[in-house]
């Protein structure tokens, strides 16, 4: 993707990074699925904040040829990229808040890779509850956090205070949405508040490759 996209969706505009990155993660997402999907794979998937494709064009090569791929972006370049040059997924363009234009139970598997980090207390937790609307009963949503990692080593020392006692830290000095808008959460903050409405099945503070964020899945409980 042209330099200025890739850099703004996840601060490096190297091909390398782009495509080697974007298959560890698929290769970590496929993990995900055959743990929790089993010999039932997905039948349809989708990347809420898809940015230029970096993740979701991988997936297609190593999951069921019958699997439907889709994805979306605030980005409005971004998402004009994608279509002209990925081919086989369907994307369009979502707004900074809710809704999505998708039916209930529309999705068997969600995932949304560093896109809580970039957005506003309220809107986030507007947007878990959207996430939740568009998965199917028993489907689920893989999210990621800036949590401890992030406390320990680069809050301030009022930040980390409103980390312990508040559960969210936002630099919100940017325009929301964008790569140096931050929010930070804390682990109980996101079981009690943001993904209080899933059932959490698994919590990770690393492993997703090249990121140093917590990895959440949550499942749909009715």
């Amino acid at each position: 993707p042209p330099s200025h996209l890739a850099f703004d969706a996840y601060s490096s505009s190297h091909w390398d990074y782009y495509k080697i990155s974007g298959e560890q993660t698929a290769q970590f997402l496929l993990g995900i699925i055959q743990k929790h999907f089993g010999g039932n794979p997905p039948q349809r998937i989708y990347e809420w904040g898809c940015g230029p494709g970096r993740v979701i064009r991988q997936l297609p090569a190593v999951l069921n040829k019958t699997t439907e791929f889709h994805g979306s972006d605030y980005n409005v370049e971004s998402i004009e990229w994608c279509k002209n040059k990925i081919p086989g997924i369907q994307f369009i363009v979502n707004g900074l808040e809710p809704p999505l234009p998708y039916p209930d139970h529309s999705f068997d598997f969600i995932y949304a890779l560093s896109v809580f980090t970039h957005l506003s207390e309220l809107n986030a937790l507007r947007w878990a509850d959207e996430l939740l609307r568009v998965v199917k009963p028993g489907g689920i949503v893989l999210t990621t956090t800036a949590g401890n990692a992030v406390y320990e080593k680069e809050l301030l020392p009022g930040e980390r205070k409103q980390y312990e006692t508040e559960g969210v830290v936002t630099r919100a000095n940017y325009k929301e949405g964008k790569k140096m808008f931050l929010a930070m959460h804390n682990p109980t903050y996101v079981r009690e508040k943001l993904l209080s409405k899933f059932e959490i099945i698994e919590h990770g503070n690393t492993g997703i490759p090249f990121m140093r964020q917590d990895w959440w899945i949550g499942r749909k409980k009715y």
